[in-house]
């Protein structure tokens, strides 16, 4: 999603280990990618001191905006959980951690030409050296993203990337020399970006797939619900693997997969599809129904949150009586299971999230604090769209399609 990078609160941080990967053998034009889950940014964020001392404030998490418009840079949301993995630029290889991210079809990396002296946010990364790369081609068109207060400024460049047991040769990137402060925070030394192709700029995907490195145009998610692994789940590029999907087992002793639904996605670089409606369950005799004419809805995994119009989310929070800080709302902790059941129906299917899986666990000074995913847009571009991040994705198994342009849900094993 291009919005600014203050939007979600993913407790879980997620990285990729080339150590794991080497243990795993896939079938010929398929990878696996698998994640770890560490601790979030955000959390580090808000139990660091002294912060004011490097020009960050907390301030930027009561009120963010969420511009969403084809440049935007998504930065901000990756303070909270990111889904990170290992790539390899050049020869000889430069090893950076990126966020993948459904919502976002640019690939990005911090460049060896930032700043550091007073670009703080290129503090503790990995910073790419085209310098020291015999495969890099110069292209030198400036990229900038405009979001306010905020601009993110690079270059474009071609170079080999290479991830799990392939690579994508001559890939056309940016260089990110310009990023706010808080970037610092922030696991990721850059973005992978998996959304659709919308324009001239061919993601990473694309060219993977243009390039024969995989064997079929599908990726899929995979994200582990057990918070307290340190396992975060798969990526699975040129397949979608049969043990995530939840089976159903019989009496007579047939075992049933559950049926994945699929949906035709709209036109544009986001994974966006039809939303049905939103049911909210308080009990057996009441239900609250949220976009009962339909909307739009798109899958973003560079986010632990569900976002959708002011009224609609702050009428959900008002039902959890949820309370504001940090510019997120606050459950109480012994509430959780008593919370409504909340069904986002997807082509007359319902998929339904409860207390504990639209909820996080924080420690902030000692003190654990349990989050709601739902926060409100305060963009206009987005009004009326509904943003499906990791507390959705974690239940449900999502499966991409480029060529066909469907997307797919079902229960996750």
């Amino acid at each position: 999603m291009k919005e600014l990078i203050v939007s979600s609160v993913i407790i879980t941080v997620i990285i990729f280990t080339c150590e794991a990967q080497a243990k795993i053998q896939e079938k010929k034009g398929t990878m696996r990618i698998e994640l770890i889950r560490q601790k979030s940014p955000r959390e580090q964020y808000m139990n660091a001191p002294n912060l004011k001392a490097f020009g960050i404030d907390y301030g930027f998490l009561d009120d963010y905006g969420m511009n969403r418009t084809n440049d935007s840079i998504a930065l901000y949301r990756y303070l909270d959980n990111e889904f990170y993995g290992k790539i390899v630029i050049g020869h000889p290889g430069q090893i950076m951690n990126v966020a993948f991210d459904t919502a976002w079809s640019l690939t990005w990396v911090l460049s060896k030409k930032c700043q550091t002296y007073t670009t703080y946010g290129c503090w503790f990364h990995n910073l790419y050296n085209h310098d020291r790369s015999s495969y890099y081609k110069k292209d030198g068109k400036p990229y900038v993203g405009d979001e306010g207060i905020f601009n993110f400024t690079g270059f474009y460049s071609y170079e080999n990337i290479s991830m799990a047991h392939s690579n994508v040769t001559a890939f056309s990137f940016v260089e990110m020399v310009g990023v706010p402060s808080s970037m610092a925070f922030s696991k990721a030394d850059g973005v992978l970006g998996l959304g659709l192709k919308d324009g001239d700029y061919e993601p990473f995907f694309y060219a993977l797939y243009r390039q024969k490195k995989i064997r079929d145009p599908i990726f899929s998610i995979y994200l582990n619900r057990d918070r307290q692994s340190n396992k975060g789940g798969n990526i699975m590029l040129g397949f979608y693997d049969p043990k995530h999907v939840h089976q159903t087992s019989y009496p007579n002793g047939s075992v049933i997969p559950d049926t994945i639904k699929f949906l035709q996605v709209d036109a544009g670089a986001d994974w966006q599809f039809s939303l049905d409606s939103i049911l909210i369950t308080m009990d057996q005799k009441k239900t609250l129904t949220l976009c009962p004419n339909g909307c739009k809805a798109i899958s973003d995994t560079s986010s632990n949150q569900i976002i959708g119009p002011v009224e609609d989310i702050n009428k959900i929070n008002d039902l959890l009586n949820a309370k504001k800080i940090f510019g997120r709302w606050t459950v109480e902790c012994d509430t959780i299971m008593k919370l409504p059941k909340i069904d986002f129906v997807l082509g007359g299917q319902n998929f339904r999230l409860e207390g504990p899986q639209y909820t996080t666990k924080m420690s902030y000074m000692g003190i654990t604090v349990c989050f709601s995913a739902f926060v409100p847009t305060t963009a206009s571009s987005t009004e009326g769209l509904w943003v499906l991040g990791g507390a959705f994705l974690s239940q449900y198994y999502s499966i991409y399609n480029i060529e066909d342009k469907t997307i797919g849900f079902v229960r996750a094993a």
